[in-house]
């Protein structure tokens, strides 16, 4: 972590929210890896962070080639610094990702170390039709997903997940932190016992992307011995511990985890890799195996 709340830590030791930080280098070569950019591939890079992803860009592609965007100006400045002091003559552009960045289009690559919910028209116009991108979409509040896509036409672009990274979303597409202590304590008390059992025990990662696909605006959160799943909208919850099920709200979020579970086990537990993903102007649709077989629709 090199940065918390964006750079403005409270003056009583309070928040402490990450909103930088240089990741896991495996992660860092995977979805470099993903990109595949070649030598001379003019690259948009979102979110320059510490500089570490842009310096492995300019080693490929060569730095003149790289225009990395970040929107804090204490990094964009820290980066911009230790990128030139060992040599790399990279731009280091402060401005907003997801506008990406005009003035040096067309891109060959653009690829994100933030999160998006939607993925930017900007970028799918800026990157050239044949070109890549490769950012991690969150489409709740702890989803995973690396997604590598290929533009067909302006604004229009489809590929594959290619794996299970997630990152800090891109700051204009941030969704305030549900406090799950205390929402717990103010709506424990109100919360019904259901007798029904449930067994999510064979969930595992590919099942949890699943889950993320299939239940829109519901996040599912592992805890020790159990589940929690959340409503976007807060309203509603429900409580998986051993086989104990409590659920709160008008919406039976263990009943529609059941469902979704039940369609990823009846087509032969799918990797996260059999999804793709279709970005048009007005919707991001996701698929299995094929485009044809949509999984679900996510309104742009």
């Amino acid at each position: 972590m090199t940065q918390v709340d964006d750079g403005k830590p409270l003056d009583d030791g309070s928040g402490f929210t990450p909103t930088s930080s240089i990741s896991c280098v495996a992660a860092v070569i995977n979805m470099v890896t993903s990109l595949a950019p070649e030598p001379g591939d003019r690259t948009l890079e979102i979110g320059t962070g510490s500089g570490y992803n842009a310096a492995i860009l300019a080693e490929r592609v060569g730095a003149r080639n790289v225009v990395t965007l970040e929107i804090d100006q204490l990094l964009a400045d820290g980066a911009r610094s230790r990128l030139a002091s060992v040599g790399y003559e990279a731009s280091v552009v402060l401005g907003d990702g997801e506008r990406g960045y005009a003035e040096r289009a067309p891109y060959a690559r653009l690829i994100s170390t933030a999160s998006v919910r939607r993925v930017p028209q900007e970028w799918l116009h800026q990157v050239a039709p044949g070109g890549e991108v490769v950012t991690p979409w969150l489409p709740n509040d702890r989803a995973l997903g690396l997604v590598w896509l290929r533009v067909r036409e302006p604004g229009v672009a489809g590929g594959w997940f290619h794996g299970a990274e997630t990152f800090m979303p891109v700051r204009g597409q941030r969704r305030e932190r549900a406090d799950l202590a205390a929402l717990w304590s103010a709506t424990r008390d109100m919360a019904a016992e259901t007798e029904e059992r449930y067994d999510l025990d064979d969930v595992d990662v590919h099942g949890e992307f699943a889950l993320a696909v299939l239940m829109a605006g519901v996040t599912a959160y592992r805890q020790e011995g159990g589940w929690f799943f959340l409503a976007e909208d807060r309203t509603s919850w429900a409580r998986l511990a051993g086989r104990t099920a409590e659920r709160f709200g008008d919406r039976d979020l263990l009943g529609e985890a059941v469902i979704a579970l039940d369609w990823w086990r009846s087509h032969g537990r799918p990797k996260l890799y059999d999804f793709g993903m279709t970005v048009t102007p007005d919707d991001h649709r996701v698929w299995l195996g094929e485009t044809a077989n949509e999984v679900s629709v996510f309104q742009s």
